[in-house]
C-alpha cells in the first residue's frame, strides 16, 4: 500500500460509477485517459470508480473490461495510476489489488511543487455512512433497480443534498459549520496540508477555507465530467465537458 508520493503533474477523478447504466464514463473516459497519457500526467481515481453496490455482475464486467484494459495500457506506457477506495467499491479492493499492486489505498498524500495535497474519497465523513453503515449500504443497494425506472434518482438525491446544504449554511455560525466536509477538510489542513481533495458528494466545488488553503471536490462522471488538475502544486478544478 502506498499512501505518500511526489508528483508534478497529476489528474484526479472521482465517482465514475462504471456499471451504472447512466454513467458518462463509458463514453467519455477513453478520451480523457488519452489526454492523461499525452500530457504525461499521473492519475488518481478517487473512489467509486466501479458500481459494485448497484450494478449486476454482468453489467459491471461488460462496462469495466475495456476501461481496465485502457488503465493497464496507461501504466505500461509509464503513467502512474492510483486507486483510492470509496464506499461503492470496497468489495472490489482485492480484485483491484491484483491489477494495481501497491497503488490501492484509503487516501493519498501528494507533495507537488513544495505543497502538500491530501486526496481522499470522503465517505468516512458522511454522517449517514458513519452512524448507520449497514442501513446506508442496504438503501444504496435497494436504489439500484430504481435506476431503470427513474434514471434521475441521483439528480433527486443531489437536489435533496443541495437543499440540506443550504439549510445548514443558513444555521451555521461559521463557514466551516456549513458542511461536514468543510469541517473534515479543516482538520486535515491543520495537519500541514495546503489542499484537500474529496469526492463522494458528486458536487464539484472549490472553497478557500483559509488564505492559501482550499477544499476541492472533484465532482463525478455519473452525470458530469469534472476533474482536478495538479501542476507543480497548483490545484485547479476543471470540467472535461468544456476542456
Amino acid at each position: 500500500m502506498q499512501i505518500e508520493t511526489t508528483a508534478e503533474r497529476m489528474l484526479v477523478i472521482s465517482d465514475l460509477h462504471i456499471g451504472n447504466p447512466f454513467s458518462t464514463a463509458k463514453r467519455k473516459l477513453g478520451e480523457f485517459l488519452r489526454y492523461c497519457r499525452d500530457g504525461r500526467f499521473d492519475l488518481v481515481i478517487n473512489g467509486d470508480g466501479f458500481e459494485i453496490l448497484q450494478a449486476s455482475f454482468g453489467v459491471l464486467a461488460r462496462d469495466s473490461i475495456g476501461i481496465l484494459a485502457e488503465l493497464r495500457d496507461l501504466m505500461a506506457d509509464g503513467v502512474r495510476v492510483w486507486y483510492v477506495i470509496g464506499n461503492h467499491d470496497i468489495a472490489l479492493e482485492h480484485l483491484l489489488q491484483s491489477t494495481y499492486a501497491e497503488r490501492i489505498s484509503p487516501f493519498l498524500n501528494v507533495t507537488s511543487g513544495g505543497r502538500r495535497i491530501r486526496i481522499e474519497h470522503g465517505h468516512l465523513y458522511d454522517p449517514s455512512f458513519i452512524k448507520h453503515p449497514i442501513v446506508y449500504e442496504a438503501l444504496t443497494r435497494a436504489a439500484g433497480p430504481l435506476l431503470h425506472v427513474y434514471p434521475d434518482v441521483y439528480r433527486a438525491w443531489s437536489t435533496y443534498q443541495r437543499w440540506k446544504d443550504r439549510w445548514t449554511r443558513q444555521r451555521a455560525k461559521s463557514h466551516l459549520e456549513a458542511s461536514v466536509y468543510y469541517e473534515a477538510a479543516d482538520r486535515i489542513l491543520r495537519r500541514g496540508f495546503d489542499t484537500v481533495v474529496f469526492g463522494h458528494t458528486h458536487k464539484a466545488e472549490e472553497v478557500e477555507l483559509y488564505p492559501g488553503q482550499r477544499y476541492i471536490n472533484c465532482g463525478n462522471w455519473l452525470r458530469g465530467q469534472n476533474y482536478v488538475e495538479i501542476i507543480e502544486g497548483a490545484t485547479t478544478l476543471k470540467s472535461w465537458e468544456t476542456a
